[in-house]
């Protein structure tokens, strides 16, 4: 089978399978209300049909099209049933004489009964096995875009770790075999170089196990009501040592503003940011970190005057391991901005890039804002 054929069919299955499992926890009445509601419209085309002087051949194709679709719609072998006697029935009062009236003329109606209730459990037997073939093809797509991820995880980290621990194994050895020699500036030089290394991979190694633990659902949130210019603050504390060549500004928001979040997390995305910035503009630019509300949310921004992101990029920069034209000068992974997605769509809140005028970005989040309750 062809590639593009095979897609395809495992999106149509796929489909599906997500129709159903959307379904699946129906209630009873719903479940019924589909039921109705196919049988309904299908009764209508039937009878417009037959006012059009079609053959009674075709108000059965329509009656049985019906009992599919309710069949694909809901879930389970009585619904397919039900809407095979509301079909017959349908079928019966209006079209066949005498008309509106449920009364039984010949063998005939009887055999179109049985024949109905056959198709009924012919159909739900073949929906049924295209939900299983469906779930089969997404659990196994699942598996292949794990091994996938896998995959480009450790291509990503074994590229990306090199640099760092040669600096430091060859800091560490100059420190080893020249110390006698180094002057206190240059031994202190080394340390500095070392440290900041050191803090590079454990920043990547924390970023690459929180995106790891979002993407396996193992991420739990301690969600709580905090105020948004504190978490703010505590994120300055941590960010890089690089943010000294930058002008580092941080707006206050101009109101009382309380979000719903996991503040430690929350933390995390903030920093991403600012480091993110950092490393994509000149020395001596400058980064502003703001907060404002957007209707019921509350949005954080990390704005730059740097050089700005390309189109092209914006399309995939939230995407893993996606690092951009000059990844290997800003020392990118593609997990920074991939984690920062994911935190915040796990807070039920969304993340967007933005130009700047005259010249570069600004990263915006929101979060579920929170009312001030005052008790007098």
């Amino acid at each position: 089978m062809p590639g593009s054929s095979r897609e395809s069919l495992v999106d149509t299955l796929a489909g599906i399978q997500s129709l159903v499992e959307g379904r699946s926890g129906m209630s009873v009445v719903l479940n019924t209300g589909i039921v109705l509601l196919c049988q309904a419209m299908t009764s209508l085309l039937a009878i417009a049909l037959d006012g059009l002087g079609l053959p009674d051949a075709t108000n059965v194709i329509v009656f049985v099209l019906g009992v599919l679709v309710t069949t694909i719609l809901t879930n389970g072998l009585g619904y397919s049933l039900m809407a095979s006697l509301a079909s017959i029935l349908s079928y019966n009062f209006f079209l066949i004489a005498p008309r509106f009236s449920l009364a039984i003329d010949g063998l005939g109606y009887l055999g179109t009964i049985g024949a109905m209730i056959v198709f009924a459990l012919l159909a739900n037997y073949l929906v049924s096995r295209l939900r299983r073939s469906a779930r089969q093809f997404t659990e196994a797509s699942l598996i292949a875009q794990r091994e996938q991820l896998r995959a480009n995880m450790l291509r990503s980290v074994s590229h990306d770790l090199r640099t760092p621990l040669t600096s430091i194994i060859g800091n560490a050895e100059m420190l080893l075999d020249e110390e006698a020699h180094l002057e206190e500036d240059s031994r202190r030089q080394l340390v500095e170089d070392i440290r900041d290394d050191a803090t590079w991979l454990r920043t990547m190694v924390e970023n690459l196990l929180a995106v790891t633990r979002i993407e396996d659902g193992n991420i739990p949130l301690d969600l709580g009501i905090e105020l948004v210019d504190d978490v703010i603050e505590e994120a300055m504390r941590h960010i890089s040592r690089d943010a000294k060549g930058h002008q580092i500004l941080v707006e206050p928001s101009k109101e009382l503003l309380l979000a719903k979040m996991d503040p430690q997390v929350i933390v995390q995305v903030i920093v991403n940011l600012v480091d993110n910035a950092i490393a994509h503009t000149q020395l001596g630019s400058t980064i502003t970190i703001s907060s404002m509300r957007e209707g019921r949310m509350a949005a954080i921004s990390v704005a730059d005057d740097g050089p700005g992101i390309a189109e092209e990029d914006k399309r995939h920069i939230f995407e893993l391991f996606y690092t951009g034209g000059d990844a290997d000068s800003a020392r990118g992974t593609g997990i920074g901005l991939a984690l920062c997605k994911s935190v915040v769509e796990a807070h039920g809140g969304t993340i967007r890039v933005e130009d700047v005028v005259p010249h570069g970005s600004r990263f915006v989040f929101t979060l579920p804002a929170e009312e001030v309750i005052a008790y007098v």
